[in-house]
């Protein structure tokens, strides 16, 4: 009943994510919307084909669920919510209220770094954590863009800082993320969809903005870093060698 039960709330986000590729939610498809505004963290469009190969993954995670672990119950509560936050995204972005299109966004990023924490801390595997920490990456990402869009739409300061200095600083936050949650419990998941992420602002961006430019670059090396430092199979190496 559990597996029947995330099924149909998944197969509710497929149709929704289906629907944003067409007009038929207020005349404009959801990329188009958001090349409306310049926002400089926005990436290529290429970039948004990570969503079918998060899709898969996912539905490989509700083929492998397991509905007798005790945490089961918690776990399908906390998928159902962040569909159902996700899929509500679309049409909240589609007919412009994007203040609300970021709250849900961040309750659907809460449930799902909720649903991450009830997976072993060090363990990735394909059919348990790898699925959620992969759409928890994304939605992350889709919540720092969409309030970016907003704040542009709003027409807010930032702070004093510049367009350039403000989409480093968020750049930063977000390597700082990745390697918190490479080293502390080492997700190599989550700093790969920033890289590929990182690597679409890029192609959006080119060379129009150097200054950018080189920071992404540089904070790509620092993620690529992390992704090997603190792999599993290096940190198990080391703690060997110094135990010898």
């Amino acid at each position: 009943m559990k597996k029947i039960i995330v099924t149909i709330v998944f197969l509710a986000l497929t149709a929704a994510l289906s629907l944003s590729h067409s007009t038929l939610l207020n005349g404009m498809t959801t990329i188009e919307i958001a090349h409306k505004l310049p926002i400089l963290l926005m990436p290529a469009d290429i970039t948004f084909i990570i969503r079918p190969i998060i899709f898969l993954c996912l539905a490989f995670w509700i083929y492998k669920f397991n509905s007798t672990d005790r945490l089961s119950n918690r776990r399908v509560v906390l998928f159902c919510l962040a569909c159902f936050a996700n899929a509500a995204w679309f049409p909240l972005w589609h007919y412009s209220y994007f203040g609300w299109g970021c709250l849900i966004t961040l309750v659907g990023l809460l449930s799902l770094y909720t649903l991450y924490l009830t997976y072993p801390q060090k363990k990735n595997e394909c059919g348990q954590r790898v699925p959620i920490a992969l759409l928890f990456s994304w939605t992350l990402i889709d919540f720092v863009i969409n309030t970016n869009y907003l704040l542009v739409l709003d027409e807010w300061n930032r702070m004093g800082l510049s367009t350039v200095l403000w989409t480093i600083l968020n750049l930063t936050v977000l390597t700082a993320i990745a390697l918190h949650f490479s080293y502390h419990h080492r997700d190599w998941v989550i700093s790969s969809v920033f890289i590929w992420v990182f690597i679409g602002i890029l192609l959006n961006i080119k060379t129009e903005e150097l200054f950018v430019t080189m920071s992404t670059l540089f904070l790509i090396a620092i993620l690529i870093f992390g992704f090997f430092m603190f792999a599993p199979t290096s940190v198990s190496k080391n703690r060997k060698e110094t135990s010898i």
